[in-house]
């Protein structure tokens, strides 16, 4: 009837909506037990109240540990009470100490009462604050999980898209794209578990394609890649192009990308500028205020102890801990390469280890690999991780210690140290640094080198074989043109690929072991784009061109990374330098100069003078106070070098060449004056 309208539906009251649709589960009591005994108290009281706790099930959703949020809970719950048992231990112990050793006398309570509250609200503070710090840790660990995977996301995500462009390029249907994307955890981590879990649902749990790609939207914590996927499924349903597609989006993630690492460079710049502040400024102003008090005659000298020795080595680990936090999904950590089982060579046939010299031939192997090892260990050691060397070196500081303590050479305790403290110092901590951690500092300099060598010159080598494929040249030739134009590590490497290639026509293994042997994060991902592509694609020439420009954009990125951060490594190097030249000056216009004074008063003939009058005002242990000094610049100096060095490279060990000048360079001051 086209005259008649409808009636608008009558509202629903408030109380009825409340039934249909409760904020929490309304259970008889019989369900209640039921759910207490089958999951425990506490799990039971998270149960019935979901809606508290929609925004944790979404950060263990978005953080994919694999958790619901009543049963993650109560694992923190569990943390948080023995958190506060070891809170109440620590309690009870420091109150008794306060009642035997008369702490609260010293404190001005001396009422028997007010001593028993204090201790009791000692306690309490003490259980409360482990165990809510225990429990609200492990309540906004998610969050913090899930905000690292979406920086890493966010990060890999225009090098995942070209991977997948040259996969489509090929003629790989969009599936088959995603499915080869979830197989490469290796090179694009947290982008790569995402897609596996849409390929998850489509062959395990038998979902269609856009059902899978919904819910990996609704459930990643990046928004870069929920906008990727709505797009994703918007060409899916229209029917276009996906290789266009993944290339416009290729370069429109690209120019995300370099938009973000400008945002965390400003973030490393005030982080920069905020440590010159916290721990060299400041430091250096408290310590000259103490001086000042305990020149005056008060007692500074536990406060100063505290600072150096507690709070500026501490301070200085967690800011550390902190930018490492920040910096890590921008780190390019993946070297070597996982090969699949279908890849691995074949064994050798009976037919081969059947014969009499095979064994014999297996055990020469064996004996030329051990003398090769042997012979050279130091390129072991680069080879594979240049913190082994520690292995060596850090017996031999302690040998070297022993023996300048056997000698007499060094101290043996406190009050020697106070009587020559620079030269126990360069005995106890100074010679075992230097000794522990040049080796590896030469080692990890070399390697860092040979990376950059290569990554530089990489792209170069990509543009010259794609030319050369272009021009109908095989990939053999081609290699064997680029390795004669290439030098060093990069051309030898570039002529056992083309041997391997030639012997064994497997181009995809060749190309991954190539990668695996040069361990450079830059040609690992570069390798396994060009394996995989060719795999799909009989244009070698248009991956590679693929692969060249990825691997360009990359090496951009990393530049204009180094130059910004140049200007803040200088500046945290010249806040050491100004930290030591200020501590140079106070030991000797203060220190120098008090000792000149005792000098006087212990002199007979002048104990009468002024000097004595000055002496017993400046009455303090100047050996004490030097050594302080001393080793307070030596921290300053290892610290800010490991800044300096994550700053300028995203490495803490870059930075250990800072350190070592910095150290050396002190200990010449301190030396001369």
């Amino acid at each position: 009837m086209s005259g008649e309208t409808l009636d608008e539906p009558a509202p629903i009251p408030d109380y009825e909506l409340e039934q249909r649709f409760p904020e929490r589960h309304d259970l008889s009591a019989d369900d209640r037990d039921r759910l207490r005994d089958e999951h425990g108290r506490i799990r039971t009281y998270f149960l019935l109240n979901p809606g508290r706790f929609k925004k944790l099930q979404r950060w263990l959703n978005q953080a994919q540990m694999g958790y619901t949020y009543d049963v993650y809970l109560e694992r923190v719950t569990g943390y948080a009470l023995i958190a506060g048992a070891v809170g109440l231990f620590l309690g009870t112990v420091l109150s008794l100490q306060l009642f035997v050793f008369g702490g609260w006398e010293a404190l001005g309570v001396t009422s028997t009462a007010l001593q028993t509250g204090g201790s009791a609200l000692l306690v309490a503070l003490t259980v409360g604050l482990f165990a809510g710090g225990a429990f609200a840790t492990g309540y906004y660990y998610p969050a913090s999980r899930a905000s690292s995977r979406e920086r890493q996301i966010d990060v890999l995500l225009p090098h995942a898209i070209v991977y997948m462009y040259a996969l489509s390029h090929g003629g790989m249907n969009a599936f088959e794209v995603m499915k080869e994307m979830a197989e490469a955890e290796d090179v694009y981590g947290e982008v790569a578990q995402e897609f596996d879990t849409i390929v998850r649902d489509v062959e395990l749990f038998g979902n269609d394609l856009f059902s899978a790609l919904r819910d990996a939207r609704s459930a990643t914590p990046s928004e870069n890649f929920e906008q990727f996927v709505d797009d994703l499924i918007s060409v899916l349903d229209s029917g276009s192009e996906f290789a266009t597609f993944l290339e416009d989006e290729a370069e429109t993630y690209m120019n995300r990308a370099q938009d973000e690492q400008e945002g965390f460079l400003e973030t490393l710049s005030i982080l920069a500028e905020i440590f010159i502040v916290a721990f060299v400024a400041a430091p250096l102003f408290l310590i000259v205020v103490l001086l000042v008090i305990s020149l005056l005659g008060g007692q500074a000298l536990l406060q100063v102890v505290f600072l150096v020795y507690a709070g500026l080595p501490l301070g200085m680990l967690g800011f550390l801990a902190a930018v490492d936090i920040l910096a890590k999904p921008y780190a390019e950590s993946t070297e070597t390469l996982e090969l699949d089982r279908e890849e691995v060579r074949a064994e050798p046939t009976d037919r081969v280890t059947s014969d009499s010299d095979y064994e014999e031939y297996e055990r020469h192997k064996e004996r030329a690999q051990r003398r090769e090892k042997l012979r050279n260990p130091i390129a072991q050691i680069k080879k594979r991780n240049p913190l082994l060397s520690l292995v060596l070196t850090v017996p031999a500081a302690v040998v070297c210690v022993g023996a300048l303590v056997a000698t007499g050479n060094a101290p043996v305790s406190l009050e020697g140290l106070y009587d020559a403290p620079v030269r126990g110092t360069i005995a106890l901590f100074v010679l075992p640094f230097l000794i522990a951690s040049v080796p590896l500092t030469l080692l990890y300099e070399s390697g860092r080198r040979r990376k950059q060598r290569i990554s530089e010159r990489f792209p170069d080598t990509l543009n010259i074989l794609s030319s050369a494929n272009q021009m109908g040249i095989r990939l053999v030739e081609s290699l064997n043109l680029v390795a004669r134009w290439s030098e060093g590590v990069l051309a030898e490497e570039l002529r056992k690929v083309r041997n391997d290639i030639a012997w064994n026509e497997d181009v995809e293994r060749a190309l991954l072991e190539f990668a695996n042997r040069l361990r450079v994060p830059q040609v690992t991902r570069t390798m396994k784009l060009i394996a995989k592509g060719n795999r799909s694609s009989s244009d070698l020439s248009q991956i590679i061109s693929i692969a060249a420009q990825d691997t360009r954009n990359r090496h951009q990125i990393e530049r204009q990374r180094r130059s910004q951060m140049g200007a803040y490594t200088a500046i945290v190097i010249i806040g050491v330098l100004v930290f030591l030249g200020v501590i140079a000056v106070l030991d000797i216009a203060y220190l120098g100069r008090i000792a000149q004074l005792e000098a006087v008063e212990s002199a007979p003939e002048q104990a009468s003078g002024p000097g004595a009058a000055l002496g017993s005002v400046a009455n303090l242990r100047i050996g004490l106070y030097r050594a302080v000094f001393f080793h307070s610049v030596l921290i300053q100096g290892i610290g800010s070098g490991l800044l300096a060095g994550k700053l300028a490279e995203n490495e803490v060990l870059g930075g250990l060449k800072y350190s070592i000048v910095l150290v050396i360079l002190s200990t010449i001051v301190f030396l001369v004056i």
